[in-house]
């Protein structure tokens, strides 16, 4: 009996709460004012970079919307920048990433206690059973036994979920904006720049290993 529990909870948790209940992906919704703005981004779609694996040549496909007001889902776990445009008016660039919520959070840790269906029992309940066998609370050991075995699993649900980015949520979203006409001034927003100095120093770093790689092999 306790290895059937053993499977079902295991089962359960490695899949992940947050990702069956959120999913890995993040609806982005935008809007501007005037409507029928043509929304793009620097991120290209899992389908397309599959695609270009087997054909490289084929054209990348990235996401975004034809015109605003719309809405497109994107991975929970992402950074990309997105450029705003419309004829007549400036092209605004966004920049857009990824981060946990306390909502979301919070979410994953009430679904980690929630299999109270298979084990008979919240783990909740369990637990405390666990901390507080001496105190007389009278729960099974079956209960005890299955909490002893989910806890180990609430831990592996959150790293579960943080893998696969089911914690996490684009920000910022949804993006309502006034498109500037053209010849306005206006101030840049201030993670556009964040993201491609972070890309720079990864693409510094890239070259210099790849440097130190070349200078080895010449070693050698």
């Amino acid at each position: 009996m306790r290895s059937i529990i053993f499977i079902v909870i295991a089962g359960f948790y490695l899949t992940g709460c947050a990702t069956v209940a959120r999913g890995t992906h993040d609806k982005m919704v935008v809007s501007t004012q005037p409507n029928q703005a043509l929304v793009t981004t620097d991120k290209e779609t899992k389908n397309s970079k599959k695609a270009r694996q087997n054909s490289p040549e084929l054209e990348p496909i990235y996401y975004g919307c034809p015109a605003t007001p719309c809405e497109f889902k994107v991975p929970r776990r992402s950074e990309f920048i997105m450029t705003i445009s419309k004829e007549g008016y400036e092209d605004v660039e966004i920049g857009v990433d990824s981060g946990i919520s306390k909502e979301s959070l919070n979410a994953n840790l009430a679904g980690s206690t929630g299999i109270g269906a298979v084990t008979g029992a919240t783990v909740g309940v369990a637990v405390a059973s666990i901390s507080g066998a001496t105190a007389g609370l009278g729960v099974s050991t079956g209960v005890a036994a299955a909490a002893a075995v989910a806890l180990p699993f609430v831990v592996i649900s959150t790293a579960a979920d943080g893998a696969t980015g089911a914690l996490l949520n684009i920000r910022p979203n949804p993006i309502v904006l006034t498109l500037p006409p053209d010849g306005t001034e206006f101030k840049p927003h201030p993670k556009v720049k964040e993201i491609r100095d972070k890309r720079a120093k990864k693409r510094a770093k890239k070259e210099k290993r790849r440097a130190a790689k070349i200078k080895a092999s010449e070693q050698d």
